[in-house]
């Protein structure tokens, strides 16, 4: 009968919410029937997830050879859109619901644009950092579409967007501390 009760319970249980989940954004959302706003909501899921890991990719790029002039704080949307679009098998959200989700949070300040100096030297870092690992994988030698997608997360912003990250991680807990 126990088994019975705890399996009633996980099925009644309320949802919990996770980092990830979209629509938890303390600033308006565009104005998007429902079908659109799914597609939004879907690819916000996705960037949030590079979001989340942005001071972690920031620190490896810094760590290349070359200093980038950067806050250290990075995402490349175009690589997210490449995962969706592996997840989905092609299926996703078209590329311009992600830049008009990347749009929405440049407009609010949490996403800031590098110059194309500073994308070209890290598109260049990135292609040499394959070409480095990359030993014997095809394609390593070549660029990817979203080498040039750099952007640059202002995690105070980012913080006032979405507060939740506070507890993600010690990268957002130092950002979060007063």
């Amino acid at each position: 009968m126990s088994r019975l009760r705890a399996w009633w319970r996980s099925l009644d249980e309320q949802p919990r919410p996770s980092v990830y989940d979209a629509g938890r954004a303390t600033i308006p959302y565009p104005p998007l029937d429902r079908s659109e706003l799914a597609r939004f909501h879907r690819c916000e899921t996705y960037l949030l997830r590079e979001v989340v890991d942005a001071r972690s990719w920031g620190r490896q790029v810094d760590a290349r050879v070359v200093p980038f002039p950067t806050n250290g704080w990075l995402v490349m949307p175009g690589r997210v859109y490449s995962a969706l679009m592996d997840d989905t098998r092609g299926s996703g959200p078209r590329r311009p619901v992600m830049d008009a989700v990347v749009t929405w949070l440049a407009d609010a300040g949490a996403l800031q644009p590098l110059s194309e100096r500073i994308r070209d030297d890290i598109a260049a870092s990135n292609l040499e950092e394959r070409r480095r690992d990359g030993v014997g994988y095809i394609g390593a030698d070549q660029p990817r579409d979203w080498d040039h997608d750099t952007w640059q997360v202002d995690p105070d912003r980012m913080l006032e967007v979405y507060p939740h990250l506070a507890d993600v991680n010690t990268d957002w807990e130092r950002a979060a501390a007063p």
